[in-house]
């Protein structure tokens, strides 16, 4: 069965979203049609489609790249995710349902066996529970603007393939901290939820930072 340009956009978004194509990476129309045995026009509008998303820049007669951000840029993305998810885990511990409690734990098991287990793409598969987790507990603060603005710096390319150049001490310190989580929602402590999320999202920060960044200094100094 043939695949559609929407098909190719969600296979290609998804692999941005979760590193499997890095920052900087060079998506060639050739190169993702022979991978996705596809024709050109369904990865061409894929690719344009990217672009207005900022999650891929477009360059005349030379193709697309995958964004690429400063340290200033996801400082800021990071520490705005902190103050605004902050926010919804305290409204989320006093506005939860008894359905969104289900879901943050529903979440958090997915979670802990894909780290477990460890199939195949698992690192893709955790990305992907990782934003169900987050969704949810924004969607039980019932705080329609935090939702709408938190979902998209949560969602930037900034910060993409966080799990990629995680380590397994802190896959296992992202679980305990998301069990942890729906644990103080579900048992209505707000002070407690904003805290861990705080905390959650602060060493997450700093994890990502010192190890994409030391990939980086590492590759300029073997060019040096």
């Amino acid at each position: 069965m043939a695949r559609s340009s929407v098909d190719i956009y969600t296979i290609v978004r998804s692999r941005v979203m979760a590193g499997f194509y890095p920052p900087g990476a060079h998506l060639t129309e050739a190169a993702l049609c022979t991978e996705l045995e596809v024709s050109r026009n369904p990865v061409r509008a894929a690719l344009r489609r990217l672009g207005e998303e900022g999650l891929v820049r477009v360059e005349l007669n030379k193709g697309a790249f995958v964004a690429e951000y400063t340290r200033s840029d996801i400082d800021e993305v990071f520490e705005l995710r902190q103050l605004l998810e902050s926010r919804a885990a305290r409204l989320a511990a006093t506005r939860r349902t008894e359905r969104d409690v289900r879901l943050l734990w529903e979440s958090v098991e997915h979670m802990h066996r894909t780290a477990r287990d460890k199939g195949e793409s698992y690192l893709d598969e955790l990305h992907r529970s990782d934003c169900d987790f987050h969704r949810a507990v924004l969607a039980a603060a019932e705080a329609p603007r935090t939702f709408r603005i938190a979902r998209a710096l949560a969602e930037t390319s900034m910060t993409l393939g966080t799990f990629f150049y995680y380590s397994d001490d802190d896959i296992a310190r992202t679980v305990q901290f998301h069990r942890d989580l729906a644990q103080a929602i579900a048992a209505r402590e707000p002070d407690l939820a904003a805290s861990l999320m705080s905390a959650h999202l602060g060493l997450a920060h700093v994890a990502f930072m010192a190890r994409r960044f030391a990939e980086i200094d590492d590759a300029a100094a073997g060019r040096g």
